[in-house]
């Protein structure tokens, strides 16, 4: 852990990642990344994260196994996000997250 980036951390028992979009209110709400849901475990469809790990109490790092993790979105319509666990060597353990946006309300 980087004690200058977290300093008033020593422990957790959750992490997060994921993307967020912005407008201004009353309009339509822009598309996140490439504008496709991640649907499949292709990051040229959506935005991603590629090798993503935590690090355990003995300092050990290591990825997410897909059963241990839990995906959120507040507009299924707009966005979506799927964490695809390890997915070889090149992207390792991979998070897709992304959506055509649109008319999404609040």
């Amino acid at each position: 852990m980087d004690a200058k980036l977290f300093s008033n951390m020593s422990s957790a028992d959750q992490v997060g990642w994921g993307g967020r979009t912005r407008t201004h209110p009353g309009t339509q709400s822009p598309q996140m990344g490439s504008g496709h849901f991640p649907h499949d475990d292709n990051p040229r469809h959506a935005c991603y994260f590629k090798l993503v790990s935590i690090q355990d109490n003995e300092r050990k790092t290591h990825g997410a196994k897909v059963y241990e993790t839990h995906s959120f979105t507040d507009n299924p319509m707009c966005y979506d996000v799927r964490y695809y666990g390890d997915q070889g060597p090149h992207f390792g353990y991979l998070l897709m997250f992304g959506g055509p946006g649109g008319n999404c309300g609040n």
